[in-house]
C-alpha cells in the first residue's frame, strides 16, 4: 500500500460511503498509525491508516483484526466500520470518554472494573497466534545494527528474553495495556489491538504495571481484582512477566528512539536499561 494514502482516498474505499461533507481531523498518535478523526451525518469515527513506520515494529494487521472482531462484538472494543489490512485501514466508532490517567487507578472501582475488563478480554476464543517474544525481540535488535550505542544492550535484551521459558498458561490477549489504551468508565473499553494475539494473560498486567511503573497497594489491587483468591499464586509469574516486558520496553522505545528522538524517550532507556541490570 502507500503510505501517502490520504484519509479521503481510504474513505472512499468504504462500501456505500458517500462522505464528501465528512470533517476530518487529525489526531495525535503514536509512530506506527496515523489517525484521524471523522464526523459525518451526525456520526463519529475513527480512521486509522498505516505509516511508513509500520513495518519497521512488524505488526500483524491480519492477527489483530481477527482479535479485535470478535472483542469489538463482545464490547470489549470499539464497532469495526470497514478494514482492510492489506491496505493498511480501519474505521471504527468514536467512543466517548476520556484515556484513563495514572490517578484513575486510585479508585477502587476502576480497578475492579479494569480487573473484570482483562478477565473478558482472557476468555475471548485463541487467535491461534502465539506471541514470540524472542522473535521480537530479534527483529527489534536487527534493527538496532548500526547503532553501536543501543545495539549492544539490545542484544543483552535479546539474551534475557531468549531465557525466560514460554507460557505455561496461554489466552487471547491485548498485549499492550497502558492507560492510553483504556477508554471510558465504568465499563472501559480498549483501543489499539495491533499486538494483540496468545499470550501469558499476566503479560498484559505486567505490561500496565512496568510502562507506569506502579507501585504497591496499586499492584496488589490490580492482581486481586484480576485473580480473586488466587491472586497470591500468580505472584511469580507476574515477576517474570514484568522483568519480559522491560526488555521487550526497551528494545520498542530504542527502536523509536532512532526513528524519532526524543529526551524524554531517552531518559527512560536509561532509567529500564538501570532496572533490568
Amino acid at each position: 500500500m502507500s503510505y501517502a494514502m490520504m484519509p479521503t482516498q481510504a474513505l472512499a474505499m468504504v462500501p456505500g460511503w458517500s462522505g464528501a461533507a465528512a470533517t476530518i481531523t487529525e489526531l495525535p498518535g503514536g509512530l506506527t498509525n496515523r489517525s484521524f478523526r471523522i464526523d459525518h451525518a451526525g456520526e463519529c469515527l475513527v480512521l486509522r491508516l498505516d505509516s511508513e513506520y509500520t513495518g519497521i515494529l512488524n505488526l500483524d494487521r491480519k492477527t489483530e483484526l481477527s482479535v479485535l472482531e470478535t472483542a469489538s462484538v463482545s464490547g470489549l472494543a470499539p464497532e469495526i466500520v470497514y478494514s482492510d489490512a492489506r491496505q493498511g485501514i480501519l474505521l471504527s466508532r468514536f467512543i466517548a470518554g476520556g484515556t484513563w490517567r495514572v490517578q484513575d487507578l486510585a479508585v477502587s472501582a476502576n480497578i475492579e472494573a479494569l480487573g473484570a475488563l482483562l478477565r473478558r478480554v482472557h476468555a475471548l476464543p485463541s487467535s491461534g497466534v502465539s506471541f514470540d517474544a524472542q522473535a521480537i525481540a530479534s527483529h527489534y535488535t536487527d534493527n538496532l545494527c548500526s547503532h553501536a550505542n543501543l545495539h549492544a544492550f539490545a542484544k543483552r535484551c535479546e539474551q534475557i528474553i531468549a531465557g525466560i521459558p514460554g507460557p505455561a498458561v496461554s489466552s487471547c490477549c491485548h498485549n499492550d495495556l497502558v492507560l492510553e489504551n483504556l477508554i471510558g468508565s465504568p465499563r472501559p473499553m480498549l483501543i489499539d489491538w495491533e499486538y494483540a494475539c496468545d499470550n501469558d494473560p499476566l503479560f498484559d498486567l505486567a505490561s500496565l504495571i512496568g510502562y507506569h511503573d506502579l507501585q504497591e497497594p496499586i499492584v496488589a489491587g490490580l492482581l486481586e481484582a484480576y485473580a480473586g483468591e488466587r491472586a497470591d499464586e500468580f505472584c511469580v509469574r507476574l515477576d517474570i512477566q514484568l522483568h519480559l516486558y522491560d526488555a521487550l520496553q526497551w528494545l520498542w522505545l530504542a527502536n523509536r528512539q532512532i526513528i524519532s528522538p526524543d529526551d524524554s524517550q531517552a531518559v527512560r532507556l536509561k532509567e529500564l536499561q538501570q532496572r533490568i541490570r
